[in-house]
């Protein structure tokens, strides 16, 4: 009952704390932040950011407030060898592409692959003296080239994606196309550039700048600081801000990168909540650990929502009622099955999972939509299993450990424990109960929790025990059903008249 309890007030406080769509999680995000009214927001796309889905969130959430708060522009500091190509066109198409206030993008060092689109996406483009922009063609996510089918297939869609946007901020299409496409047959010339067979177009600032048929290739000029940016849009007496990530996202994110150890510690709890029945800390602990992991992943932009966490808490009942009400296997297979399966599921990356949906490809992305997450729950159950071992070896050795079962055992009116220090492996008991696998043996005069090591152990069966310690490890003993062992009964004759 407590365990159950407890699993009751956890699925409700997560969900009432969870932000299960974007609105509400602007909402929190922007307690105690600073208002955009009439400023200028920097924000620093560097050398790891477009590797890292928090930031592309983070960015998208910065934007929006620009929009709903009424701030003078957003100005994007770019200094990046690219990074992740879906998340790089969501951002531009959903969000560069459709703001209403002036977006400019600042070179500081370099904006290959990725950057360099992100650059395209800007109304206007300043670099660096020193700053080099383009080679921005599809590569997969181990930096090899793709086959040239799906290549195909994938640089037809992001032109397309592109073309738009490039015709509405007015860069060229054609200096684009040459940092994207290979041409394996012919030389492509840019003013001063000339693109070999079979290469990509990079631009310095100073070609960058070069006018070529009357305007600009790219660049519309060449800034040494952000103030001489400023400057040169107007700006300059313009209030500057740069947002940080809030608290709440901080650690939300924390808690999606610690999935692993979460996943660890709520299974191992569980454990010994069945190890020590009726000591419900290690339930409350247990269920908290869950409770947080789905809390991360749902903020971080996983799947991890209502529809997971009722499955997760569908297929705890479901354990729980195969261990103390109805053995068989069924329920607990199938409890089992929906604990991994919600887990797993909860650290799939939603965006990823939305674009495979509206391309009609999700069965076809299914393996790489959850591989990473497969890993993730891997490291978990391996980190589970470790700390169970651990548990069984060590924790019933320490003294305070055991004081405080043998108090809650005690307070709950139970008489099972011992107070002598007997040793009792190898001893033959009965099961007084059911033990599926946990439950109570008598052996001696003694009742004592016990687990099964095989499987389903029948009221009244003999058991022998195996191992001792908070809990009894007992096995079938051979003839193990039929009648119990002959205990030891107190001599009650003074008693007789």
């Amino acid at each position: 009952m407590i365990l159950l309890r407890t699993l009751l007030f956890l699925i409700l406080a997560s969900l009432a704390g969870i932000a299960d769509d974007a609105p509400e999680r602007r909402v929190m995000g922007k307690s105690g932040e600073t208002s955009l009214l009439g400023r200028v927001v920097v924000m620093q796309i560097g050398q790891e950011d477009l590797t890292n889905k928090q930031a592309f969130r983070f960015w998208h959430r910065m934007l929006v407030r620009a929009e709903e708060e009424g701030a003078k522009a957003v100005v994007l500091e770019l200094d990046t060898p690219g990074g992740l190509a879906f998340d790089t066109r969501e951002i531009i198409t959903d969000d560069f592409a459709k703001m209403k206030i002036p977006l400019i993008a600042w070179v500081q060092k370099e904006a290959l692959s990725a950057g360099a689109l992100i650059a395209f996406s800007a109304d206007r483009i300043y670099m660096a003296p020193d700053s080099t922009i383009g080679s921005a063609g599809l590569i997969n996510g181990t930096g090899q080239a793709i086959e040239k089918v799906m290549r195909a297939k994938l640089e037809s869609a992001f032109e397309a994606s592109m073309r738009a946007v490039v015709e509405k901020k007015g860069h060229r299409m054609d200096v684009l196309r040459a940092m994207m496409f290979v041409d394996e047959e012919n030389e492509r010339v840019f003013g001063p550039v000339t693109v070999r067979k079979g290469g990509l177009l990079n631009l310095t600032a100073s070609e960058a700048v070069t006018v070529v048929d009357g305007k600009p290739l790219l660049a519309a000029g060449i800034a040494s600081s952000l103030d001489e940016v400023l400057k040169a849009e107007g700006l300059a007496a313009t209030e500057v801000i740069r947002p940080e990530k809030t608290g709440f996202e901080v650690i939300a994110w924390w808690l999606a990168a610690f999935s692993p150890l979460l996943i660890a510690i709520g299974i191992g709890a569980a454990y010994l909540e069945l190890k020590a029945p009726g000591f419900g800390l290690f339930g409350f602990v247990s269920l908290t650990a869950f409770g947080l992991f789905f809390f991360g992943n749902n903020v971080a932009g996983n799947l991890a929502g209502y529809e997971l966490m009722a499955l997760f808490a569908l297929g705890v009942v479901l354990i729980i009622l195969e261990i103390f009400v109805f053995p068989g296997m069924v329920a607990g297979v199938l409890g089992g099955l929906m604990v991994i399966g919600s887990l797993w599921f909860a650290m799939a990356d939603r965006g990823d999972y939305e674009r495979a949906a509206e391309d009609g490809e999700v069965t076809s992305n299914l393996g790489s939509l959850l591989l990473g997450p497969g890993l993730t729950l891997s490291l978990g159950l391996l980190g589970a299993v470790v700390l169970m071992y651990l548990f069984m070896r060590f924790l019933p050795a320490i003294p305070l450990f055991r004081s405080l079962v043998v108090k809650e055992t005690l307070a709950s009116g139970s008489s099972q424990d011992d107070p002598t220090s007997t040793e009792w492996v190898g001893e033959i008991a009965v099961a007084i109960t059911d033990l599926r696998p946990t439950g109570t043996i008598l052996v001696g005069d003694h009742k004592k929790d016990a687990i099964s090591r095989f499987g389903l152990i029948e009221k009244g069966s003999k058991v022998r025990v195996i191992e001792e310690g908070m809990t009894f490890v007992v096995e079938r003993a051979e003839g193990g059903d039929g009648d119990p062992p002959a205990i030891h009964k107190p001599d009650d004759s003074r008693f007789m008249p």
